[in-house]
């Protein structure tokens, strides 16, 4: 269920300005496995969804920001870097007034806390078939996303934790086969990666000062896992 990829070599390359993607947007860019339609929720710079504009298998590309000025500024930034753009579509809503209707979707929504990421999923989830899926990676509230996910008709295909800036990341990716692994309150393939000891050294820091049960119940969970069962590290 882990993922390995750790080389950004192939990432798609962005038309136009061009930009580079952050280390963070290769990785969710590299969750892509031939989706016909891919969803850029909260797109803010819209980095991530144009960088599949050059892909012949997307047919349709999803910009949707709840924010005018970012949506503007969008408009402007396709207008004057495509000369023409008729697969890309910029959406002024709430992730959770979107109506889904097409089939073969990657819907990324990234960059934003984890109860919005929460609602986001559970309005959209019904609308979706086994050919889509979610990629999600939330800044905050990580807990109470995954207890939230944990109870939807979701499976999780896989997860990890990357580091940018000196901070962590998880990244979860999540399927609609009902049959398929639920989503762990609190991961499992995390700490089994390379950064899996750091990132529970990390994370015990931050929530033994939170005394709710929650944060205490993780914090006992990442405390049995000393010494935790890591695999040697990949050869780079």
């Amino acid at each position: 269920m882990a993922r390995t990829t750790t080389s950004f070599s192939n990432q798609i390359p962005i038309p136009g300005a061009g930009e580079a993607l952050s280390f963070r947007l290769a990785k969710l860019q590299s969750y892509y496995s031939n989706e016909r339609v891919v969803w850029d929720i909260g797109c803010d710079h819209g980095q991530l969804g144009l960088s599949f504009s050059p892909v012949d298998s997307v047919t349709s590309i999803q910009l949707v920001d709840p924010s005018q000025k970012v949506i503007d500024t969008l408009i402007k930034k396709i207008k004057d870097s495509y000369i023409s753009a008729p697969k890309i579509s910029v959406h002024h809503k709430e992730g959770q007034s979107l109506l889904i209707e097409t089939t073969s979707n990657l819907i990324f929504i990234a960059g934003m806390g984890g109860l919005e990421i929460g609602e986001i999923v559970s309005k959209l989830h019904s609308q979706l078939d086994q050919t889509s899926k979610f990629v999600i990676s939330p800044h905050r509230k990580i807990l109470e996303v995954r207890a939230l996910l944990n109870k939807l008709p979701i499976s999780l295909l896989s997860e990890e934790v990357i580091q940018e800036n000196g901070q962590f990341y998880q990244i979860l990716e999540l399927g609609l086969n009902t049959d398929g692994m639920k989503v762990p309150l609190y991961g499992e393939e995390l700490w089994n990666s390379p950064l899996g000891e750091e990132y529970r050294q990390y994370q015990l820091r931050y929530f033994d000062y939170h005394k709710d049960l929650a944060s205490q119940e993780y914090v006992r969970y990442l405390k049995a896992l000393n010494p935790p069962k890591l695999t040697p590290k990949e050869n780079l």
